[in-house]
């Protein structure tokens, strides 16, 4: 039973569109399970394979092409195929950002576009936006907290595009680009209400002040990201909250200050979502209560720059270039693992070598000057009198399919996840891609005698494995 701060139950009867009593009795139920499947790695690993023989699969989310509710919830942290990068564990009212992107793509302008998410940690609507992006587009992953940045960059390379920029800074450094973003997603932090059903602790935490205090700083980040934004780009603002002072009073303020378009969508009315307006500039925006659909509560606007405005940077002190190498590899490009591809450079840093879309290189460089860059692009591996491939290689999306590889089962998979040698008859010696149901895990190095579990020991499951995973 979910028990609602005092405060929080008296400011229901003020938002839109909301039925208290069912509101308060959706509380009392479990919140529904909901996953994301990768677009790419099913239809290239497992072209005949239904994803519900491998997961409980119930029903798809409407505003999701590829997401879908569970009947159950598994053990995810023990589902070789989570590991693999085959889905992504998401709450369902946050997949409509994949319906907004749909709406984005349809009528986008730049070739190359770049794109912006703000707040990206944990990663889930960045690879939203990453599943949307044509080969020459890229997008920048920001994050402020190191921790938080630790779980996104995990969480992008499980998903395995190329085409990222992961950085870490505040808001106003990206006023200071000289090219601008074709899109921007600001997922604001926020006092969390929507997340009561789900997470018990943000009952605990909630206070009138906090709304106050997320509402001051939501606010600082649109007004301080907005400059970053090109004539005719869009920003999509969100938010895990019902209070009206972090979500509808912030885009009223963005569009006095900023004159900004708001965009409406167009959206069944079988989706339950309720469609409201601002009460100020009546800009439409959206919202998620849990009574009405299979999801918790979430809030979204679509604003739009106008094609009037123009791109003033900002001044801003350029710190000390960081060192990327571009072109061919000296020694050996990966070609035993990925084929050449025009629209995809070879970036070197720190005697590793990543993989980046070349039509993104003068965006890089001015982000570089400017923004400080946690990881570029996604890593394939260095050469060390041999080329050693990378944990990332073998998440990428654009991985040869022809590769010698040893498949597991479950129990198999498991152990290699916690850095055990896989029993197997002897190998040739060389490298070997670990696969489970065909989706890739991982490396490991055959060197005639012995196999070498080449796994990253940074993310090695440490967690003791029930038994009746094995039965």
């Amino acid at each position: 039973m979910t028990s609602l701060p005092e405060d929080f139950l008296k400011s229901l009867s003020s938002l839109p569109g909301v039925d208290v009593q069912a509101f308060l009795d959706a509380h009392q139920q479990p919140a529904p399970v909901s996953i994301r499947l990768h677009p790419v790695k099913w239809k290239k690993w497992a072209p005949g394979l239904k994803p519900d023989t491998l997961l409980p699969i119930d029903s798809p989310v409407p505003w999701s092409a590829n997401g879908y509710y569970l009947r159950e919830r598994p053990s995810f942290l023990f589902d070789p195929l989570f590991y693999a990068g085959a889905y992504y564990v998401q709450e369902a009212s946050s997949m409509f950002v994949d319906f907004v992107m749909k709406q984005w793509s349809a009528q986008r302008r730049s070739t190359a576009a770049l794109l912006l998410d703000l707040c990206a940690a944990p990663g889930g609507k960045s690879t939203i936006l990453l599943d949307h992006l044509q080969p020459d587009d890229l997008l920048v992953n920001n994050e402020t907290v190191p921790q938080r940045g630790q779980i996104l960059q995990e969480n992008l390379i499980r998903w395995g595009y190329p085409q990222i920029v992961l950085t870490q800074a505040e808001a106003h450094y990206f006023q200071s680009l000289p090219m601008g973003f074709d899109l921007i997603l600001v997922d604001a932090p926020c006092s969390g209400s929507g997340m009561f059903r789900k997470d018990r602790q943000m009952c605990r935490l909630w206070t009138p002040g906090s709304v106050t205090a997320c509402s001051k700083k939501q606010q600082h980040l649109v007004t301080d990201i907005w400059p970053a934004l090109k004539p005719g780009g869009w920003l999509i603002y969100s938010t895990c909250s019902f209070s009206m002072e972090e979500d509808e009073q912030v885009v009223d303020a963005l569009i006095a200050q900023t004159q900004a378009e708001p965009l409406h969508l167009q959206i069944p009315d079988s989706w339950g979502i309720v469609h409201t307006f601002t009460p100020q500039h009546r800009a439409p925006v959206y919202r998620f209560y849990p009574d009405r659909l299979a999801g918790e509560g979430f809030f979204l606007a679509v604003l739009r720059k106008s094609d009037h405005q123009t791109i003033q940077p900002r001044s801003a002190f350029l710190k000390k270039h960081r060192i990327f190498e571009f072109g061919q590899l000296k020694n050996e490009w990966p070609e035993a693992y990925l084929p050449k591809n025009a629209d995809v450079s070879v970036i070197q840093y720190e005697e590793k070598t990543y993989l980046f879309p070349t039509a993104q290189i003068p965006a890089l460089h001015e982000l570089a000057r400017r923004v400080p860059i946690r990881m570029a692009g996604l890593c394939v591996g260095k050469f060390n009198k041999e080329w050693i491939p990378d944990h990332a290689l073998s998440l990428q999306i654009g991985l040869r399919e022809d590769l010698p590889t040893l498949e597991l089962n479950r129990e198999q998979a498991l152990r290699y996840l916690q850095k055990h040698s896989p029993d197997a008859h002897p190998l040739t010696p060389g490298w070997y891609l670990v696969t489970y149901h065909r989706f890739p895990l991982g490396w490991i190095k055959s060197i005639g005698h012995r196999i070498n579990n080449c796994y990253p020991a940074a993310w090695k499951m440490n967690r003791t494995i029930p038994e009746h995973f094995f039965q």
